[in-house]
């Protein structure tokens, strides 16, 4: 259950007046809330977009080992402590379900270190109401850049060859958009008709198989690229922002994805740069515990199965998540 008491809404904001709404989920890991940019940006930005037409909930997950105390909280922000840590798959469905109980029409997913900008969710609000009509787009994601580096939305070209999109790029994507699940405002109707977020892929990939089923299902992504966001993606500094047994586990379900489905270019892609990982590993000097991982996922890829590798790892399970 959610802690706290609160009518899901902001507190100048009436429930019955607001005709557009949007419930934001926020999963935190081994940070306070106060620490967490993604909260403390999207408080920001909620004070700066007050109206009594826009109804916002906002729900933190906590999967904090062990958990911890939350302080004061906002009147209109809800906590939940779930010490054994069950990624962001389950949190993001668990949001969609209090969505759909709460009449909220759209789903803010955001991990804890985003930065949004103080006009976020002024500048989101006019595109959520332009397509809030339109049933066939089913997201509407800003671009996102960490350290000015931008890293989403991006396009599968041919179906397997990942490219960014460029800067200011906007519009209806075409068949093959993605994007990183933080900052993705997600139709309510559309996810569920999805039947929510995958739980083969708890963590790893959560945002890349959704957006690949919201491509299957003949659905649309609108890209706002002149809403820009930042981020910080672990597997960009995997020494600062990542443990050996986190970045194998990242491995793992990649492997897994393209394995049951990218095909077999989407594979050979995967290999070729693995490859190119480990040698920009040895000229930036990368710590040798990095790129010895790396190296024997190239091994197990190329000597074992794609079959047997798809049977190990439903054997093994989903049960750990590594944040």
């Amino acid at each position: 259950m959610f802690r706290n008491t609160m009518d899901t809404h902001t507190p100048s904001t009436s429930h019955d007046a607001a005709d557009l709404s949007i419930l934001a989920i926020i999963v935190l890991y081994k940070k306070t809330l106060a620490e967490s940019s993604s909260l403390q940006t999207l408080l920001r930005a909620a004070e700066m977009s007050a109206s009594p037409f826009f109804r916002l909930g906002i729900l933190v997950f906590d999967n904090t080992p062990g958990g911890q105390y939350p302080g004061e909280l906002p009147d209109h922000v809800l906590y939940r402590a779930a010490p054994d840590n069950p990624g962001l798959a389950v949190p993001y469905n668990e949001a969609l379900a209090f969505a759909e109980q709460n009449s909220f029409s759209w789903l803010l997913t955001l991990d804890q270190d985003t930065s949004l900008p103080a006009d976020f969710l002024l500048r989101l609000e006019p595109y959520a109401r332009q397509y809030q009509p339109a049933d066939q787009v089913a997201a509407i994601v800003p671009q996102i850049a960490d350290h000015g580096r931008v890293i989403s939305p991006f396009r599968f070209i041919g179906g397997f060859l990942p490219g960014v999109l460029p800067p200011g790029t906007n519009g209806i994507g075409k068949r093959f958009t993605s994007a990183l699940n933080s900052s993705s405002l997600l139709r309510v109707s559309a996810l569920r008709e999805l039947g929510g977020y995958d739980l083969r892929f708890p963590l790893h990939n959560s945002d890349t198989r959704l957006y690949q089923r919201i491509d299957e299902a003949g659905k649309q992504v609108f890209i706002a690229g002149d809403i820009r966001v930042d981020h910080e993606l672990a597997i960009l500094q995997r020494e600062d922002r990542m443990t050996p047994d986190r970045y194998r586990k990242l491995l793992l379900d990649e492997c897994d994805f393209w394995d049951l489905h990218m095909g077999v270019l989407g594979r050979t892609e995967r290999l070729v740069r693995l490859a190119g990982r480990v040698c920009k590993g040895y000229l930036k000097h990368e710590d040798p515990a990095f790129r010895r991982i790396t190296c024997q996922e190239i091994v197990r890829r190329l000597c074992v199965r794609r079959r047997d590798r798809i049977r190990a790892s439903a054997q093994a399970g989903k049960d750990t998540v590594v944040q």
